[in-house]
């Protein structure tokens, strides 16, 4: 096994002939963690892209899960390697986009928090994006979408907050089989991706886990 950290090679281009090193390697979610600075065990993070993907360090020793989370190495540097628990669910900004080009109701992804924002709350409309099934920690490939609590009351600003809302129960989901799985009191959860932008997503999601959202300056 090789480090995450090391001289693989060189790579020479035609047009020149300086030969650069390939010096590094890590995917995509063990990046974003490493990024976060999550380099104690215990600390934890939430991309928010097409799908969502929640890491914890987990530190030297691999944790084998009981509660349907991916065991993952996370990096290996000067000879130590980090593990981290993972929970993946399948559907995170890609909702957003299917409000836009599904139904119709906004123009762009940008016009979701305030059309969310044009009412006081759900009113009672709870929208499940299980679009392909669900991911960690259930992993039920035969689950489909689902929106409840329909009303002649209901309007398109009580879908658009149930949506940003069914997102965060997922992840909210995935931390609680964390912190039963490691048995490690998250006091934040840092964050990133393309959704991490939308204001009212991370104050709903800081509220339902109870702990502060971290995002990244000028995200």
């Amino acid at each position: 096994m090789r480090s995450s950290s090391e001289v693989y090679g060189t790579i020479t281009s035609t047009s020149t002939s300086l030969a650069a090193p390939i010096a590094g390697i890590a995917e995509d979610q063990q990046a974003a963690l490493f990024g976060q600075l999550c380099l104690t065990p215990g600390l934890a993070k939430s991309t928010y892209g097409t799908g969502c993907f929640i890491l914890l360090n987990t530190g030297s020793t691999p944790a084998v899960s009981t509660h349907q989370l991916l065991t993952t190495i996370g990096w290996q540097v000067d000879g130590r390697t980090e593990y981290a628990l993972e929970g993946s669910l399948f559907m995170g900004g890609v909702v957003v986009q299917w409000l836009r080009d599904g139904l119709g109701i906004v123009r762009t992804v940008d016009d979701v928090e305030g059309l969310a924002l044009s009412v006081d709350d759900n009113a009672g409309v709870y929208l499940v994006p299980a679009f392909a099934g669900l991911g960690a920690p259930h992993w039920d490939q035969y689950a489909r979408g689902t929106i409840v609590g329909l009303t002649r009351g209901t309007s398109a600003g009580h879908i658009a907050r149930a949506a940003l809302e069914g997102i965060a129960h997922q992840v909210g989901d995935v931390v609680d089989a964390i912190k039963k799985e490691s048995a490690v009191d998250i006091l934040e959860l840092r964050v990133d991706g393309g959704a991490a932008s939308n204001d009212l997503l991370m104050q709903f999601q800081s509220d339902i886990l109870g702990i502060p959202i971290v995002r990244p300056l000028g995200h």
